[in-house]
């Protein structure tokens, strides 16, 4: 662990690959090139800084748990848990890094309302000024808004300020919608969780594929399918109008592993899920969504608005290169689709998860179980994925939601679920700009 950490700290992907290389075994390494890990490690050191050691959690000759603590403004806590094999002690059989509660030890205890939001807003007004973070934080009890903060611009050419109506961009915060447009489906009896690919979509190009791949493995990320950024994507980006355009980036790749077997996130999965939307509900995907859960929402701020439709209510996200704030235009889809990308304000996604909670959208036997675990990431992994969902334990308390994140844009939505606070943070610079602040606050949100 220390000499990853070394690695990790001082940014040398050289050293990562070769860690990499020497001690991850073949069920992590999954055909992926020992560089490729290393820079998808550095994309996480770039968006949390340095790792110092808080506490080891635990220690055997097969098992290590570390949490870190990291730099900044907003100290953010992440475990690191690695199992080893027993014939191979040198192999790391499995390997997960997650953000986690700050510990007891570390000193960062629950606040009142009053002095939480004292706190954010001195710290935001820092963030902010040093272009750290830009967009919206709000929180909320029981459904009503308890503090809220605006800051930033939203538009930097002209010098326009985020407003409340401000819609921003999400990143995978689209999986929920797509989650929840599937389970309306099931208790409309006109699908099942069980049912596989290919009986849903005959036409699908890959059927071998098709025929292992449930609507379970699909909403959970246990399908093994891939992502759909990557070149084929950059060159058509802008002609990807439909959900149906996107299968070509993906949908002859081979299987990284047998549906089932393992986890690894997948926007692939979710492009499918909106696929079986359109078919089981003779709907256009977007048309979907907007009348069976924007409208039953009462969301009136949200949607999939195309990159070329640059209006006022729209935040310009901003992406740092080269020490610059550049506008991340260049980087968009045509339009947000089923596996992310879309837009809305934090005032509409409080809406979805008052709709969500109080079982508006689905009965309450689905709604538990869309937002249930019923996936491991990685083994003793302290997140869980429901079905669209993030599930995890902070504080004792049960917390769903989603996040999203790509270059200029970073979103998040944490709802309490027992205690009835919702966390909303949506920012229009780089990850982790919104994340950051989310977790401050959801470590130190009162009973």
């Amino acid at each position: 662990m220390h000499e990853w950490v070394q690695a990790f700290n001082a940014t040398d992907r050289a050293k990562l690959a070769t860690f990499i290389r020497e001690h991850y075994s073949d069920g992590v390494l999954r055909g992926r090139p020992p560089e490729e890990i290393a820079s998808n490690q550095l994309r996480l050191r770039e968006r949390l800084g340095p790792l110092e050691v808080s506490s080891i959690e635990k220690s055997t000759d097969s098992e290590l748990i570390a949490v870190f603590k990291t730099p900044g403004v907003l100290p953010q806590f992440v475990r690191a848990a690695w199992q080893t094999d027993g014939a191979k002690p040198n192999r790391i059989q499995s390997s997960a890094i997650t953000p986690v509660a700050a510990p007891a030890s570390a000193g960062f205890g629950k606040l009142t309302l009053p002095e939480l939001g004292k706190d954010l807003d001195a710290k935001l007004d820092e963030l902010t000024s040093r272009d750290l973070f830009s967009g919206v934080a709000l929180i909320a009890k029981d459904g009503k808004p308890v503090w809220q903060k605006i800051t930033g611009l939203a538009d930097r050419e002209q010098k326009r300020p985020a407003a409340a109506e401000t819609r921003f961009r999400l990143g995978s915060m689209n999986k929920m919608f797509t989650s929840v447009a599937i389970a309306q489906l099931v208790e409309a009896g006109k699908l099942k969780f069980t049912d596989t690919v290919d009986k849903i979509l005959p036409d699908y190009p890959n059927q071998d594929a098709a025929k292992k791949i449930t609507v379970h493995h699909l909403l959970t990320h246990t399908a093994g399918m891939g992502n759909i950024f990557g070149a084929k994507f950059d060159q058509l980006k802008d002609k990807l109008h439909d959900l149906k355009d996107y299968l070509p980036l993906f949908s002859s790749e081979p299987l990284q592993f047998e549906p089932g077997k393992a986890w690894s996130y997948s926007n692939a999965g979710f492009i499918v899920l909106g696929l079986i939307v359109e078919k089981v509900s003779g709907e256009n995907y977007y048309d979907y969504v907007q009348h069976h859960i924007y409208d039953k929402a009462g969301m009136k701020s949200s949607g999939d608005i195309p990159k070329t439709e640059r209006g006022p209510e729209i935040a310009v996200g901003y992406m740092k290169m080269d020490d610059r704030l550049l506008p991340n235009w260049d980087t968009l889809p045509y339009r947000g689709m089923s596996a992310g990308g879309g837009d809305s304000t934090a005032a509409d996604l409080l809406k979805f998860a008052i709709a969500l909670r109080s079982y508006a959208l689905l009965s309450r036997e689905l709604t538990e179980k869309i937002t249930s675990a019923q996936a491991e990431p990685a083994p003793g992994s302290p997140e869980k994925y429901g079905y669209g969902f993030g599930v995890r334990e902070i504080n004792g308390q049960r917390v769903v939601g989603h996040g999203g994140g790509a270059p200029g844009m970073n979103a998040d939505l944490s709802i309490f679920w027992d205690s009835g606070y919702t966390v909303i943070v949506l920012a229009n610079l780089d990850p982790p700009a919104a994340e950051n602040v989310s977790h401050y606050i959801q470590q130190r949100l009162p009973d």
